[in-house]
């Protein structure tokens, strides 16, 4: 096995070597198992080896911008939302593309996560495209995502409904619920703390 090798740019700890190596595990694992990935999958742009999900705010300029580059590096062909899309396209539908066509999932977990609906439903197609999901916890601590901890702030959000001229919750109860149950899943699951060591 070949194992990867930062650019010497961006120095890493123990904890994320080893998640690259999982990365590469998880990927070649996937793809030797899988009849749906094949030769021609190389030829295809919209097929991908890694899908970063993650939080903009919170890491598209430090660790998902710098786990990109370095995937990118060592032939992975990588999701990253904006360094991807393509103007001119339906962006949910190539996200979404991406999703079901890549071979390993990154979910990045940071403070800001559960604010964005468009992280929480990308964990919705992860989950459902049947791929593995590495999580990793940037400065967030997993228990709090178990236990649904950080989607307080969307069920407290509200709308106008113009038909009945009330107020409503802009997300209905079964939405959320879905959303904390894929958080509590993917938690859950072996993963990485960047500021400390593999859970799992």
């Amino acid at each position: 096995m070949v194992y990867l090798t930062p650019p010497s740019s961006f120095p890493q700890t123990n904890s994320e070597i080893e998640m690259e190596m999982e990365i590469q595990r998880s990927s070649a694992a996937t793809t030797i198992g899988s009849s749906f990935a094949s030769t021609s999958n190389a030829a295809d742009p919209m097929v991908y080896d890694v899908f970063i999900n993650h939080r903009g705010l919170d890491t598209k300029k430090t660790f998902a911008g710098h786990l990109y580059r370095r995937l990118l590096s060592h032939g992975f062909r990588t999701f990253l939302d904006e360094q991807e899309l393509e103007g001119g396209f339906d962006f949910p539908s190539q996200i979404v593309g991406a999703i079901r066509t890549a071979s390993v999932h990154v979910a990045i977990f940071s403070p800001k996560y559960t604010e964005s609906t468009w992280c929480l439903n990308e964990l919705l197609f992860m989950r459902e495209s049947g791929f593995p999901i590495i999580p990793v916890f940037y400065r967030v601590d997993p228990a709090e995502l178990r236990y649904g901890k950080g989607l307080c702030a969307l069920e407290m959000k509200t709308m106008y409904d113009h038909e009945t001229g009330m107020t409503r919750p802009r997300y209905d109860s079964a939405t959320i619920q879905n959303w904390r149950n894929a958080l509590s899943i993917v938690a859950n699951m072996s993963g990485f703390d960047l500021e400390g060591a593999f859970h799992g």
